[in-house]
């Protein structure tokens, strides 16, 4: 068992020491955000029509929602940096869900759209409001220009997860860095809350999409929402330790690990060693009636504990090395075992999001199909991502007939896909329709997945991942972040039927200190490690 300690052992910023803010309890800035800036990375993937079409769905999509969604200038009330849930006249179309927040906040940053991501970054900094404990807690959704506060603990820690990557993303220089680590460093930071709440209670209780479920009310200790808590205070942790505050970073550790070993005792299904969606926190037992909720019954968004870690811990399918990987790998098998799941993947490629809800005929890039892609990937399941890849890329562009979507262009992602098989048999809704902003997210962060570069701790890694349907995957100008800061670099990785080969250049000359690849070979993988080195070319043999 890896244990969370090595983390921080392996996050080590060279930067400067910061003054203690532990009681400011207030954030101002006057920055002012250049949003013409471009100075983003470029990914492209060759090889096949699915590649071809994926490479336009991303691009398409992405700039989709900086369009439609991304408040950029005061708006009818609308204040900078908010982002639509959904382009106007669509559902949701007037809120800003926090979960989607911290997803999209996380994607802005890590393709190098940093003068987006602080924009976006201050908006829910300076909305937040503080709950009767007197803590920072973000609520399921803002609208508009209000200021409040909630119980929407995925929420909460999807931010702290990408405030955490834009803090170390940003130039040492930027002031607006410092106004990250205020506002996650404060006594009554979102981070202060949860280590408050891990003081009471052996797990988290919140509520919402990921607390019991879409349509059920109340508190419970839900998987997902623990285990990013858990990777929330492990980025805190992190965070803390670059600034030398080690006593604080020991204690979200310590946080991080005691949420991880109740998960175990508590969420774990004895029966089959899977995961449980969610207990009930008086008796800390699961309600049946609650699991087999419609749409909680085979629900694809419990996927989010095998992917999520590769958000703060890495891309090594091992990173997340506690005795919970079993579990991950058990929910992934029964979940794929139900009978309508396992003829659906089988037939077309498609990752039904629930058992029963929508006669189990439905999916979407994001809790369906999406989680479930990423997990393939990080697994290193090729051959079914492969199929999964296929059937989200041909579905986004080209959905059943009898499927009408309003959208402005044919690639643009979208919430909700249908089975052939569903004709007759439910009604073909949109939801939430085109460019739905978690439903643009997660694909996104496929693409990243494929490419392979680790941005998350201070140890540069490639671990490409390509899809039978994908030959080659080349970035331009993409964020590699080192020691020495972000440092840019082009990147392509490729593989034939005798090799797969990865070549790497920063556009700078800048030397990165260490950096680790790992590459598929006749038997298994290949790893190295290299130092002080700003191009390298590797290749291995497939035969």
């Amino acid at each position: 068992m890896i244990k969370l300690s090595i983390v921080l052992m392996l996050f080590s910023v060279g930067c400067y020491a910061q003054q203690k803010q532990n009681n400011i309890d207030s954030i101002q800035t006057t920055e002012i955000f250049d949003l013409t800036d471009s100075n983003h990375g470029t990914l492209k993937f060759y090889g096949s029509e699915v590649a071809d079409l994926f490479t336009k769905e991303i691009e398409e999509s992405f700039k989709g929602v900086l369009k439609y969604n991304y408040i950029s200038k005061p708006h009818n009330g609308y204040t900078p940096g908010f982002v639509r849930a959904s382009p106007e006249n669509q559902g949701w179309c007037e809120t800003f869900w926090t979960r989607d927040g911290g997803t999209f906040l996380r994607e802005l940053t890590q393709w190098g759209y940093l003068k987006h991501a602080c924009l976006t970054a201050n908006y829910l900094m300076m909305h937040v409001g503080k709950n009767g404990d007197g803590f920072y807690a973000f609520p399921e959704y803002f609208k508009a220009s209000e200021k409040k506060s909630g119980s929407e603990l995925d929420g909460t820690s999807s931010i702290i997860i990408a405030l955490s990557d834009l803090w170390r993303a940003l130039p040492f220089n930027d002031p607006f860095r410092q106004t990250i680590y205020q506002f996650l460093h404060k006594d009554s930071s979102p981070l202060r809350y949860l280590h408050f709440l891990t003081q009471k209670e052996p797990l988290l209780a919140g509520e919402g999409e990921f607390g019991g479920g879409c349509f059920i009310s109340g508190k419970y200790y839900n998987v997902v929402q623990n285990y990013l808590c858990s990777l929330a205070l492990i980025a805190g942790g992190q965070l803390e330790s670059s600034h030398n505050e080690k006593t604080t970073a020991k204690l979200y550790l310590h946080d991080a690990e005691a949420l991880q070993e109740n998960m175990l005792k508590i969420l774990q299904n004895k029966d089959d060693s899977s995961w449980y969606w969610c207990v009930e926190p008086h008796t800390m037992k699961p309600d049946t009636s609650i699991l087999n909720h419609p749409i909680n019954k085979g629900f694809g968004g419990i996927l989010g504990v095998s992917c999520m870690y590769s958000d703060v811990l890495g891309l090594e399918p091992l990173s997340s090395a506690w005795k919970g990987i079993q579990l991950n790998e058990n929910t992934f098998n029964k979940l794929l075992s139900f009978p309508l799941r396992k003829s659906q993947f089988e037939k077309y490629g498609l990752w039904p999001q629930f058992d029963v809800f929508r006669k189990g005929l439905s999916s979407g890039p994001s809790y369906g199909d999406g989680y479930a892609l990423q997990t393939m990937l990080l697994y290193d399941k090729m051959e079914m991502a492969d199929k999964s890849l296929k059937w989200i890329v041909n579905s986004t562009c080209n959905p059943i007939p009898e499927y009408t979507l309003h959208r402005e262009s044919p690639y643009y992602f979208y919430e909700r896909s249908y089975s052939p098989d569903a004709l007759g048999k439910l009604e073909l809704e949109e939801g939430c329709g085109a460019l739905n902003l978690v439903n643009v997210s997660e694909p996104l962060k496929i693409a990243r997945l494929i490419l392979g570069v680790n941005n998350t701790i201070n140890k540069v890694e490639i671990f490409p991942r390509l899809p039978e349907s994908i030959h080659e995957a080349i970035a331009a100008n993409w964020p590699v972040y080192t020691s020495k800061g972000i440092v840019r670099a082009n990147i392509s990785c490729k593989k034939t039927e005798k090799s797969y080969r990865v070549e790497f250049k920063t556009n700078s000359g800048v030397k990165i200190d260490v950096i680790s690849v790992r590459l598929p070979c006749q038997k298994g993988f290949k790893r190295k490690t290299m130092k002080n080195v700003s191009e390298f070319v590797l290749e291995t043999s497939l035969n």
